[in-house]
């Protein structure tokens, strides 16, 4: 058998006795002091199912948003940021922290502008810390994650701000987060295999590079299956401390995401709950594919990220999907987490 492949089980012929039946490889024993135990991930994936539904049904649940910018003329028709001149701002949203414009660049064409809503302490260090993780991501080559293209102060008619200009800038997206629905409808088969894709190979992505996302959000233009993962602001990042992973959270934590913050354990399980309940359950086997695809190729690469340990996360999720298909997403996934040795 050919190293590094999984085989399973052949389709047996009516006439063929069924002990000829070849048997998948037998699964490693993932390491102790970071195996993901299916029953508290469930217990975790009920909890925060409820909480994402609870979330959904009240506006005002701890990070409300607004459909209206804070003053109509806050911003002046040109102004700029990090170095980059933005003409015609136009407000597109926001929640507590911020909101966000959409303005153009010359050379660069149509882009986001982020804007605290406050100038003080905290706001400088929450900016700070989500470019930092954006630029994380960037230098490990996460796809479909929204870029930073500058950062600085933004005069404004009440005062200095602080500002982010992101790339790209897609203003009639919609958000697909848990709390706000899973998807666009009436996909073909083909856009919601190609948007599996790219949803489970940024995830796992985004997971080895030691980000493990809090409140994950992603945009999808409507009628294109593209997307676009944005506000890293309540992430939880993983260090490697002596010898052991630690997590750090933002300054200022959100009473509901507190147990998120616990331990390097308690956030992928929260992360990779969240990336679950953003698909649509029409669009599990998709999403088990792409996502067993995506983990045998990290599997095969020899430099690899924070996040490897855990990558076995993704084997854990009930995506009631086939044995054969189930076998194999167990397989890889232990096998991106390091647990086999012959990779």
């Amino acid at each position: 058998m050919e190293p590094g492949v999984f085989r399973g089980p052949r389709r047996r012929l009516v006439s063929q006795p069924a002990q000829q039946t070849e048997r998948p490889p037998p699964l490693p024993e993932p390491a102790a002091s970071t195996s993901l135990g299916r029953s508290e991930f469930l217990q975790f994936l009920g909890a925060s199912t409820t909480l994402a539904f609870f979330a959904a049904q009240q506006p005002r649940f701890a990070r409300a948003r607004t459909g209206a910018p804070s003053d109509p003329e806050l911003l002046p028709n040109s102004l700029s940021c990090g170095g980059l001149t933005l003409k015609n701002p136009k407000y597109i949203g926001g929640g507590v922290q911020a909101e966000v414009y959409s303005a153009s660049v010359p050379g660069t064409g149509l882009v986001a502008l982020k804007l605290s809503r406050t100038n003080d302490d905290y706001a400088q260090g929450t900016f700070a810390r989500e470019k930092q993780i954006m630029k994380l991501l960037q230098d490990n080559k996460v796809p479909n994650v929204v870029r930073c293209l500058g950062s600085g102060q933004v005069s404004t008619r009440d005062g200095p701000r602080c500002g982010l200009v992101l790339s790209p800038c897609t203003p009639f997206a919609r958000n697909i987060s848990v709390k706000t629905g899973c998807g666009l409808p009436q996909a073909t088969e083909a856009q919601e295999a190609y948007r599996m894709e790219q949803l489970m190979g940024t995830a796992v992505r985004v997971l080895e590079s030691g980000v493990a996302g809090v409140d994950v959000q992603v945009l999808q233009p409507q009628g294109a299956p593209d997307l676009t993962w944005i506000d890293f602001t309540e992430a939880a990042l993983l260090k490697s401390e002596k010898g052991k992973l630690a997590v750090e959270g933002p300054a200022i934590i959100c009473p509901e995401y507190e147990k998120r913050y616990r331990s390097a354990k308690d956030a992928v399980i929260g992360y990779a709950t969240e990336v679950f309940l953003t698909v649509p359950p029409s669009s599990r086997n998709a999403a088990v594919e792409a996502l067993t695809e995506e983990l045998q190729t990290l599997a095969k690469e020899r430099k690899r990220g924070v996040g490897k340990t855990f990558q076995d996360v993704w084997a854990k999720l009930p995506w009631r999907c086939s044995s054969f298909a189930q076998q194999r997403l167990e397989y890889y996934a232990s096998a991106a987490s390091g647990d086999w040795a012959a990779v």
